[in-house]
């Protein structure tokens, strides 16, 4: 199936939703995400495609959320749309009663979870094309993984030094705690480096 086909059936699956703040593609690759388990990379392409994020499917109060209050809030009512069935709806907006047994409150909350996981797996999707399309935005490298090491071994042996010198408290056991970072030097084999001046910091 072409993008351009994939994206009139998703168009037309969402334009039955009733939809106003999100376009109805988007619906319609919620719907599809579902039916399959969200195992539809095409799907996930076809809504990239259309300029939806996975930001947009972070809350509108998240700093880097890029959806609106009423988008963010219709993609609930469309995923609960897709996930319950009329009589799961009609439970959902009841609340339980106060004495409600753990077997009813864990019943509900596997329900509850249902419309959120569905969330959660498009937003995957999403996150996945993402890294396809701006690899450098989610790249980690070895230079920056031997920086972050070689920063750690500066604070363990500058520890080290502050401990070996004067000016602690009487009860701080000073040899065992010496020990100690040694061991953890020695165990997760933390590179040794010269320590800053002792008496530029103390």
């Amino acid at each position: 199936m072409t993008i351009s086909k994939l994206v009139n059936e998703l168009t037309n699956t969402g334009a039955k939703m009733g939809v106003e703040n999100i376009s109805a593609l988007e619906a319609g690759g919620m719907k599809a995400a579902h039916a399959a388990e969200g195992k539809l990379t095409a799907t996930y392409a076809a809504m990239y495609a259309a300029n939806i994020r996975p930001t947009d499917y972070l809350s509108h109060k998240n700093r880097e959320s890029t959806a609106t209050a009423e988008a963010y809030a219709e993609r609930g009512n469309i995923a609960a749309m897709i996930c319950y069935t009329k009589a799961e709806r009609a439970q959902l907006s009841v609340k339980l009663p106060k004495d409600a047994t753990a077997d009813e409150k864990a019943a509900r909350k596997q329900l509850q979870d249902r419309k959120t996981e569905l969330l959660k797996t498009i937003r995957r999707g999403l996150v996945t094309q993402d890294k396809i399309h701006n690899p450098e935005a989610y790249a980690t490298g070895a230079a920056d993984r031997k920086e972050a090491i070689e920063k750690l071994g500066i604070a363990i042996d500058t520890a080290e030094k502050i401990m070996q010198g004067e000016g602690l408290p009487e009860w701080f056991d000073a040899p065992e705690a010496v020990a100690v970072i040694k061991a953890f030097r020695k165990k997760y084999r933390v590179p040794t480096k010269q320590t800053v001046d002792i008496d530029s910091i103390i």
